[in-house]
């Protein structure tokens, strides 16, 4: 069965679909098997993060409130911003799928390390940009 983008978001400004149809075209194929859908939706319902992955369902829910509603107008505007925050919410939650037969602890680290494995491929000519502020981001992380 294919996996399915759904959308239940009000209007943001943002093209969240196109984003994450992209991520998903260019992710490594095996960190998507056994992956069934992937849902928008406006907020979390239990108000705890951005993103949710669910291994009985085989499914990513991306709340879009929470992920880009904070950003000016400005920013969501400029494609980079929103597709880079969307992104990390989702490589984080493939990786969740991809390592889900691991310790929950183990889980987390593995998600907040791995996040941009998943979302790389597709960035194109954002590439070195975003390569720039990975580096920026884990030297700023580590102790």
């Amino acid at each position: 069965m294919p996996l399915r983008i759904t959308e239940a978001y009000s209007e943001c400004g943002v093209n969240v679909r196109k984003i994450v149809a992209r991520i998903v075209k260019y992710a490594p194929p095996d960190s998507l098997q056994g992956l069934n859908e992937i849902s928008i939706l406006d907020k979390d319902p239990n108000n705890i993060g951005f993103a949710s992955y669910s291994r009985h369902e085989g499914r990513i829910e991306l709340y879009v409130n929470d992920i880009i509603g904070w950003q000016p107008w400005l920013l969501k505007k400029s494609f980079i911003f929103p597709y880079i925050a969307i992104g990390m919410a989702l490589g984080h939650e493939i990786d969740h799928h991809v390592s889900s037969q691991i310790d929950r602890t183990e889980r987390e680290k593995s998600a907040e390390n791995n996040a941009l494995r998943y979302i790389y491929p597709s960035f194109g000519i954002f590439k070195p940009i975003t390569k720039l502020i990975s580096f920026i981001f884990s030297k700023q992380t580590r102790p």
